[in-house]
């Protein structure tokens, strides 16, 4: 390129086009890139798609399937880590307020109750009179998001052991 190119207040998209294959040699702040995986898993109806960091964490994810896949827009979950990565950007910009930052013990301890409340509420959806077709699909749902759930809160468990 015969001259430079102001890459600041451009997006991502917008600064690699301009820095062309030069790329490499370009500085695109104010952007930070997180070194990360895209994961996929099948699942009975579909595949679950995760995007993870670079220690594996869980950014955001989505369930595909055949209804989903020629979607634009669908249902993603954003998890804490990506929340986390999420506030601090926006907190450089200060477009949000800073959160006052809760006693580690109170935090794991409400994140605990919450899981609790999540629980009953799960027990509380099989607990029927009359098992219908409603209810059994009800329950594969329930077991899968269980088991997903049960599988992440392990893996992170384990990694805690050391």
């Amino acid at each position: 390129m015969a001259h430079t190119h102001d890459l600041f207040e451009k997006t991502f998209d917008q600064q690699v086009q301009i820095a062309g294959s030069s790329i490499d040699d370009k500085s695109i702040y104010p952007n930070r890139i997180i070194p990360g995986e895209i994961v996929f898993e099948p699942l009975e109806t579909g595949v679950r798609v995760t995007a993870r960091d670079g220690e594996h964490r869980v950014l955001w994810g989505y369930i595909g399937s055949k209804e989903t896949v020629r979607q634009i827009h669908c249902l993603v979950a954003t998890y804490d880590t990506l929340q986390d990565l999420l506030a601090v950007e926006l907190d450089k910009r200060k477009i949000i307020e800073k959160k006052v930052q809760k006693d580690p013990m109170d935090a794991a301890r409400a994140a605990l109750e919450s899981l609790e409340k999540t629980v009953k509420g799960l027990r509380d959806g099989l607990a029927v009179k009359k098992t219908t077709e409603a209810t059994l699909e009800r329950a594969r749902t329930i077991a899968r998001i269980v088991s997903d759930a049960n599988r992440q809160i392990s893996i992170e468990m384990n990694a805690l052991r050391g």
